[in-house]
């Protein structure tokens, strides 16, 4: 049922998610095949030197120890090193004389091939050079070999300058100047045509094609012809750039790869810069791509990334009428129906095509080829450039000093976003030698100098990047490619896992996962080979072949298309590891092994999602058998969609966990299958033994209010037991589920209301049989009541009725639970209640209805006007029979209006501050009301008048209002009074005629001191009485 449904998804998306798988081939591996190719110093001295004075040197770098044998097979010349991790190996010479001279002296047959073996993949440079001269390259191991080369050398000059740079009648060229290419055999049997693009040395011309017949370990080397430039000296040959060589069936009816290699034994660029010897192995066209970023070599003292420096381009074509784009233009002038030349480059270009193309960079001298005067630094080099799509993330390589090499830089093209993960020997590139690419802005240009001795070096980054390695010195100069993929990008392999639900792009199977099989071709096949039968581990394994397929589709990757073609048929793996599966196919547009072409396509299997599951302890025939499944993750590989038991009376579950009864003890297979949405499947078998046997009672008791929200507890009738430990498990629906081996009692809430609500629970016993699951019913779970009440009042005042009500039905409310801010009550609305005072007031109201659910808190707020603040003044002693105006006061008085009262002995009783003369004591009371609000605010005084004299003993002079003078009543009777007060050392503080309008304030130079004071009061001049006596001063 499962796997019906997964495929009607594919037929639906089958055509939308593929994934490519990379066969990643690089220039790392254990063997390695290369010539001593002609370089002119093998007779020319200079002066100096004698013939043959330079050498062919190999650096051997590893990153894991390693066994390397280096050898001249035909010879019986052997030398083997063993090199540490992490290093490299820079001894081994090739021989030069002797019977074991393995130099190309000549055009033709050779069988000095240098051949290279290791224990462990590692990466090897070859570096030819003398003084002044030096040529280098990296070589590609024998897996990544091709059956379709083209040579890609550089122009030679008979005048000692590069055509349109100045010609120089004076510079001579070294006799013997010759541009090569050669061939190496990896195999018996290998036979192949050769096509040279101009005429050779021993008189092939041009368009005209030879066969050679090679075995493994020999050579095949061709040179361009000589032309007379008037002198001997000035000799060069014909420039072999676009000489093709390809693969055709030898002896054995087999087409076998090679390798092929180019250079010159002598080539200048421009006039004064020196000559050079260059030397690089090719890529083979299937490793060709459509993507090229470059960036001129540096040629500075300083590390001056932006210091522009002219290079030169060669752009080869397999098909003339491919498309090449320099930075979004189309070029033009396409020579030789082969490259194209850029010699204008003074930065960096974005290249691309709808074809394979290959791309060499060249670097003149330290002159640019724009000034007659020599420039000390540099000659010329031809490096050749990797594709983008064969850009890798890790790279070692070789940085050297021969001979006298200066300044070695190492030029980066990267994707921006790789740049903080880009390091060299761990360590980042410097920011200031960090720019954005000048044509393509998604990527950047980072170069950085080598310091130190030669030695191996490290480039790493997250993502793919293309590197070259060049050095510099005086008149001198080397360079190769640091590291690539030489992946055959003629073809790619695609898998779809046929269960995959999540749309999206399989990178990897699973072992027993059916999965489909696309390969991807860049021609339109007339037949395809899948050569199952050499794949162990791979179910169907027979070979398919397909005679005129008709492609599923056609896709552009890298801008270049690509016909996809399917077996339309499952195919599972036996185990996890990597598959490589041979196919070839045929086309009518590839010209080599009778139109055929090989490839190896890799399907990457990793270990699928673990399946696996755990069974209840005591299995008896009254049991219901828990299932519990163990679906782990793996590194984030596997999101889990689907589950399927299998029982061995052919029931089936699909959930996570199941649950069974069986009918019949005795043994029972159990299957159990996990399906992530990628497809990809787990799947393990347990068998069980059933015997017979019933467990004990279970029950569950559930306590709490049946509320939404509210806590409820679970009690299982089993307890806890040390003689016999115990498991409670409780499911309540919806993936929510409670496990303890602790107590037999859980609590939860529900989030919702809801009628019959299914929990299950089970216990498990350690010992005997288990009792059985049960299920219980909580038939409701209840909303919980909202609450809801209003407030309102006739006049919003400190003491003014406030009336409450709600629309709730008090027949279903239990509980009324309020809080006033200034209080709490319990009644049920409607009734009144005032606030003692103003401000904002939030009421909140918590109900409980009848079926014990409470609210949640519900607020209302309501503002109550503030009550006039006012002061009725400070209380009055007063002389009977004189008046008095009462002090009252209130911040803006022409707010409010004011009656006193009792109105008695008032001038007016309306006004704030009335005229009072009272002749017995009075209280006074205000009452200040809001204009506005009809607020009242109220204050009292007390007006005392007297008869006679009278001495306070006290006053507080502390500034509030309130007894801040010594008031006297009844002084006003002694107009001519005089009143004295003394400190306790006799010093007279205060005296005064007129006491009246000037009261004594406790002052006398400043505040005093709170203390007791001595006060004498002479009544009238004509009368010698003196009263006499002591005020407290209290502050």
């Amino acid at each position: 049922m499962i796997s019906r449904r997964f495929h009607i998804l594919l037929i639906i998306s089958l055509f939308g998610f593929f994934s490519a798988t990379a066969q990643n081939k690089s220039n790392k591996g254990k063997e390695f095949w290369l010539g001593y190719g002609f370089n002119s110093w093998f007779f020319i001295p200079d002066g100096t030197l004698p013939p043959n004075s330079q050498e062919l040197n190999l650096y051997l770098t590893t990153e894991a120890a390693a066994t390397v044998t280096v050898s001249i097979p035909s010879s019986g010349w052997s030398q083997t090193v063993n090199i540490p991790a992490n290093s490299v190996d820079a001894t081994i010479l090739i021989p030069k004389t002797g019977t074991d001279d393995a130099r190309m002296l000549n055009e033709g047959l050779g069988n000095r091939a240098i051949h290279i073996v290791s224990d462990t993949p590692i990466v090897v440079f070859a570096h030819m050079y003398n003084t002044q001269t030096s040529g280098a390259t990296m070589l590609i191991p024998v897996e990544t070999y091709g059956y379709k080369y083209y040579a890609l050398n550089y122009s030679q000059s008979q005048s000692g300058s590069k055509v349109p740079y100045t010609y120089s009648n004076t510079t001579s060229n070294g006799t013997g100047w010759y541009s090569w290419f050669y061939v190496v055999a990896a195999e018996d049997n290998t036979r192949l045509e050769i096509t040279p693009s101009d005429t050779t040395r021993s008189g092939v011309l041009p368009g005209n094609t030879f066969t050679v017949n090679l075995n493994k370990g020999q050579t095949y080397c061709v040179m361009g012809k000589l032309v007379d430039g008037g002198n001997l000296l000035w000799q060069a040959s014909k420039d072999l750039t676009g000489s093709k060589v390809v693969s055709v069936p030898g002896n054995d009816g087999n087409c076998h790869p090679f390798a092929l290699f180019s250079g010159s034994g002598g080539v200048r660029f421009c006039f004064g810069d020196g000559g050079e010897v260059m030397m690089q192995q090719n890529f083979p066209v299937q490793a060709w791509g459509t993507q090229y970023l470059t960036y001129h070599m540096l040629n500075n003292t300083n590390t001056d990334i932006n210091d522009h420096f002219k290079n030169f381009y060669r752009i080869s074509v397999d098909d003339p009428t491919t498309l090449v784009l320099r930075n979004g233009v189309p070029l033009t002038g396409l020579i030789n129906n082969f490259y194209y030349e850029i010699i204008d480059s003074t930065g960096g270009d974005y290249i691309t095509a709808n074809k394979p193309i290959m791309v060499a960079q060249y670097t003149p001298g330290g002159n640019r080829c724009v000034n007659a005067s020599p420039i000390a630094y540099g000659d010329p080099e031809m490096i050749y450039l990797s594709p983008i799509e064969q850009g890798s993330r890790d790279a070692l390589f070789y940085a050297n000093r021969k001979t006298f090499i200066d300044f070695n830089y190492v030029n980066v093209l990267v994707q921006s976003t790789g740049i903080p993960s880009l390091k060299l020997d761990g360590a980042v590139f410097d920011p200031a030698n960090i720019i954005t690419h000048p044509k393509n802005p998604a990527y950047s240009v980072a170069v950085a100098r080598i310091f130190g001795p030669a030695g191996q070096h490290r480039l790493t980054c997250d993502s793919i990047f293309n590197a070259t390695i060049y050095g510099l010195g005086y008149f001198e100069s080397y360079g190769y490619n640091v590291g690539t993929f030489v992946n055959n990008l003629n073809s790619y392999i695609q898998i779809q896992n046929t269960l995959n639900t999540n749309g999206k792009l399989d990178s990897f199977t699973c072992p027993k996962t059916p999965v489909r099989l696309f390969a991807k071709i860049a021609y339109p096949a007339t037949s395809i080979t899948w050569k199952f039968s050499q794949v162990p581990g791979i179910n169907p394994n027979a070979d398919s072949i397909v005679n005129n397929p008709v492609p599923v589709r056609t896709e552009i990757i890298n801008g270049r298309t690509y016909y996809v073609y399917t077996l339309q048929q499952d195919f599972t793996f036996a185990a996890p590891g990597l598959y490589t599966i041979p196919i070839a196919y045929t086309s009518a547009v590839i010209e080599n092994c009778n139109q055929t072409e090989f490839a190896s396509l890799n399907v990457l299997v990793k270990a699928g999602p673990p399946a696996d599951f755990t069974i209840s302890n005591q299995l008896c025939l009254s049991d219901t058998v828990r299932f519990t499944g163990i679906t782990a993750t793996v590194n984030g590989l596997f999101n889990y969609n689907n589950y399927l038991w299998n029982f061995d009376d052919g029931s089936t579950q699909n959930t996570k966990d199941a649950r069974k009864r069986f009918a019949s003890t005795g043994n029972h297979d159990i299957r159990y299958r996990v399906y992530a949405d990628n497809g990809c499947i787990g799947d393990t078998t347990k068998t069980i033994s059933i015997i017979n046997g019933t467990g004990p009672q279970l029950t569950l008791n559930i306590t709490g209010n049946r509320c939404k929200d509210s806590l409820l507890t679970f009690t299982s009738s089993i307890v806890p037991n040390s003689n016999n430990p115990t498991s409670w498990f409780w499911d309540f629906g919806g993936g929510q589920t409670v496990s303890s081996n602790q107590s037999h009692i859980t609590s939860r809430s529900y989030a919702a209301a809801g009628t019959n609500l299914i929990i299950r629970h089970s216990a498990t016993l350690t010992n005997g049989c288990q009792p059985d699951t049960i299920t219980v019913t909580i038939p409701v779970i209840h909303n919980n009541p909202v609450a809801d009440f209003s407030m309102q009042a006739d006049t919003l005042c400190p003491g003014k009725p406030v009336n409450y009500s709600s629309t709730l039905s008090p027949a279903a409310i239990r509980n009324w639970r309020w809080n006033f801010s200034d209080g709490t009550g319990s009644s049920a609305p409607p009734f009144v209640r005032p606030f003692t005072t103003g401000g904002s007031k939030t009421v909140q109201l918590i109900i409980t209805d009848t079926s014990g659910c409470g609210s949640a808190p519900v607020t209302n707020t309501m503002i109550i006007n503030l009550a006039p603040v006012v002061s009725a003044g400070p209380d009055k002693i007063i002389s009977l029979g004189t008046s008095t105006t009462l002090d009252a006061s209130i911040t803006n008085p022409g707010n409010y209006t004011f009656l006193w009262s009792p109105p008695v002995y008032l001038n007016q009783p309306g006004l704030l501050n009335p005229v009072s003369t009272p002749d017995q004591p009075t209280i006074y009371t205000i009452t200040a009301t809001d204009k506005i609000s009809f607020c009242e605010g109220k204050d009292a005084v007390l007006v005392n008048p007297v008869s006679k004299l009278y001495i306070p003993t006290a006053f507080t002079p502390n500034r509030d209002g309130r007894n801040d003078t010594w008031g006297i009543p009844g002084l006003a009777l002694y107009p001519e009074a005089v009143v004295s007060v003394y400190n306790r050392w006799g010093q007279r503080i205060f005296e005064t005629k007129n006491y009246t309008s000037n009261p004594w304030n406790g002052m006398n130079k400043g505040q005093l001191e709170p203390g007791v004071y001595i006060y004498m009061i002479r009544l009238s001049p004509d009368k010698p009485e003196v009263l006499k006596g002591t005020v407290t001063v209290l502050r």
